[in-house]
């Protein structure tokens, strides 16, 4: 009874198993810059900032995509930080086109690093996107900084 109890236990198991899904598309290559630049007589102080970003975003995949949001957030200590911000976009992407989006974001300088306001941050960026597949995210997490040539 046992060994009839098992198997029907195995075989009901067995056909509860999910169903196999395609494989998702080739995620878009991301990558995220700091524009702005805070003045010298400035990159020393504490309080309220703008930052203005860069995300250059690149469709690998074979089917079109549409960027619906980027979120942005610091992660850790740096030279300023970064709450949470979302900005809407509705950028389509055929694919292999690239664009670059760009959009400016409240940030805080706590304490000032010996870099200054300049100095480096590292940010995690959500890019959620619409597919023929439905909606989707990729998730990055970049160091950027104001200092040119560094990146």
């Amino acid at each position: 009874m046992r060994s009839l109890f098992a198997i029907a236990l195995f075989i009901g198991c067995a056909s509860a198993a999910p169903q196999q899904k395609s494989a998702p598309l080739n995620e878009p290559e991301i990558h995220v810059s700091q524009l702005s630049n805070i003045s010298d007589a400035a990159r020393h102080i504490t309080g309220g900032i703008s930052v203005q970003y860069r995300v250059d975003v690149a469709n690998r995949a074979k089917e079109a995509i549409t960027i619906k949001r980027i979120d942005i957030v610091s992660l850790g200590s740096g030279a300023y930080t970064l709450r949470p911000t979302s900005n809407p976009f509705d950028a389509r992407l055929n694919p292999g086109e690239a664009t670059a989006l760009q959009f400016w974001a409240p940030a805080v300088i706590d304490d000032p690093t010996i870099i200054g306001a300049n100095g480096p941050v590292t940010l995690r960026l959500t890019v959620q996107y619409d597919t023929p597949a439905g909606t989707t995210q990729s998730i990055v997490v970049q160091q950027v900084h104001a200092l040119s040539g560094l990146d």
